[in-house]
C-alpha cells in the first residue's frame, strides 16, 4: 500500500530562495516503508500558484526535492503531487506539499547627518547609507525610497536618498522621514527619518 502524507516545510526566505529547500519524498511509505524514488513514479497534479507572476516553487517528481527559486514572492505555496508503485502502477496515493515563502528582513536606520551650513547649503549623504535588506546594503532597484512630508521648503530628498539643504534654510534641527519598501515584497516596508541639522554659519 502506497501511503503520500502531506508535508509542510520550515519558512525560506523568497529573495534569496533554497534549492532543496525539503524533499515531498521523505515521510512517504510503500507497505509501512519509506518510499525508494528510484522505485515509484512520481507527477506533480497541481503546481503551485504564482503570485503577481513572480517565480513559483517546484516539486522534481524524480527525486521529491521542493526547489524555491531566488525572487519568489512572499506567500503560502501548494503542490499537488501523486507517487505510484512502479511494480504496480495504479497502487499510488496523493499529497499535497505547503512551503512558507518569507520577505526577507529590512531594516531602514535612522540617518544623523554632518551639520549642513545655512549660508552654503548643501547636499547630504544618501539616507540608504545604513539601510539593510536581507543583511546586505539596501540598494535602489532592490528598494523604493518614497519621501515623506518636508519638515520645510528648504529641504528636498532626491530619488537616491540624498537630501537637498537650499541656500538660506533657517538654523535648526530637522526630521525627514521616508519610507523604504521591498520591491519583491512591497507591503515589507519601514518608515525611519533623516535627520538634518542645518546651523546657522554662513
Amino acid at each position: 500500500m502506497v501511503d503520500a502524507v502531506d508535508d509542510v516545510l520550515g519558512a525560506v526566505d523568497g529573495a534569496s530562495g533554497n534549492p532543496s529547500a525539503g524533499n515531498a519524498y521523505d515521510n512517504d511509505v510503500i507497505n509501512g516503508v519509506v518510499v525508494d524514488p528510484a522505485r515509484i513514479t512520481g507527477t506533480v497534479t497541481t503546481p503551485a500558484t504564482a503570485i503577481n507572476g513572480g517565480p513559483v516553487p517546484t516539486l522534481d517528481p524524480a527525486s521529491g526535492v521542493v526547489s524555491v527559486p531566488a525572487g519568489t514572492p512572499a506567500g503560502t505555496y501548494t503542490i499537488g503531487y501523486r507517487i505510484c508503485e512502479t511494480l504496480t502502477p495504479d497502487n499510488c496515493d496523493d499529497a499535497v506539499v505547503t512551503v512558507t515563502v518569507v520577505a526577507t528582513a529590512l531594516d531602514a536606520v535612522d540617518d544623523t547627518f554632518v551639520p549642513i551650513r545655512s549660508g552654503t547649503g548643501g547636499t547630504s549623504p544618501s539616507v540608504l547609507g545604513n539601510d539593510t535588506l536581507g543583511g546586505g546594503p539596501a540598494q535602489i532597484g532592490e528598494v523604493t525610497l518614497v519621501p515623506g512630508s518636508s519638515p520645510h521648503a528648504g529641504l528636498v530628498m532626491n530619488p537616491d536618498g540624498t537630501v537637498t539643504i537650499a541656500v538660506g534654510t533657517p538654523p535648526g534641527t530637522y526630521r525627514y522621514p521616508y519610507t523604504l519598501c521591498e520591491v519583491l515584497n512591497p507591503t515589507n516596508c519601514d518608515t525611519p527619518d533623516a535627520i538634518v541639522v542645518v546651523d546657522g554659519e554662513a
